[in-house]
């Protein structure tokens, strides 16, 4: 069966000696100490449901792309080429 570990919970593997990855893990259906797990709700057979991967770039807020603007355009003086 694949074990996942509850919503904040870190729950250690006794064979591996890590925790429980939230990818979840294959175990033995009829070891004791993960259906103990399952029965205090340390763990569930259900995945959780894990946020999407976000990859755009987060918007910048007016000011801050003002003065990129600024910083990146060359100031050019207008009059007397002396």
């Amino acid at each position: 069966m694949r074990i996942y570990p509850s919503p904040g919970l870190r729950v250690r593997d006794p064979v591996k000696r890590d925790f429980l990855p939230l990818t979840g893990r294959e175990v033995p259906d009829d070891d004791y100490y993960w259906l103990r797990r399952l029965n205090c709700n340390d763990a569930t057979l259900t995945a959780p449901e894990l946020p999407p991967a976000v990859e755009d770039k987060p918007e910048l807020p007016p000011a801050i792309n003002e003065k990129l603007v600024k910083a990146t355009k060359p100031e050019t003086h207008k009059g007397s080429d002396s």
